[in-house]
């Protein structure tokens, strides 16, 4: 028998016993979980208690549905079990790996505040012999 975290057991256990103690993803860790190789896409089998040999026993995390926006631990921790999902230690992984590598391909962001161009005002200008005036 698996023992539920010391901190939200309520919320871990209503959440493994929404998933039947079974890993929820479907593809997003980019595995195809296709134990009869059907070219389905299917659901991991992973379940919680059971042994395998690279991470011995398996204990299913609950994760949020929304890792992007909510995977932050201190709104992870706040959230309701409806917006939790159970992940195995795999799949979570591999869904973290995919966050981190789409996030490196995107563009660098400016500062919002600063990098607008309808405020930037060359030092020569009108406008700015007005403020310098007043």
């Amino acid at each position: 028998m698996i023992r539920p975290p010391l901190v939200g057991a309520a919320i871990w256990n209503t959440v493994m016993k929404r998933a039947e103690d079974r890993c929820e993803c479907q593809g997003a860790c980019g595995k195809k979980h296709d134990p009869d190789r059907k070219r389905v896409q299917g659901r991991c089998e992973m379940t919680n208690g059971r042994r395998v040999t690279k991470r011995g026993v398996i204990t299913l995390i609950a994760t949020p549905r929304d890792p992007i926006n909510e995977g932050d631990f201190h709104i992870a921790a706040s959230l309701p079990a409806s917006r939790l999902i159970a992940f195995c230690p795999d799949c979570y992984d591999g869904v973290r790996r995919i966050i981190k590598r789409a996030t490196k391909q995107l563009e660098p962001q400016g500062d919002g505040l600063f990098d607008a161009a309808e405020f930037r005002v060359d030092p020569a200008s009108k406008k700015q012999a007005d403020v310098g005036a007043a």
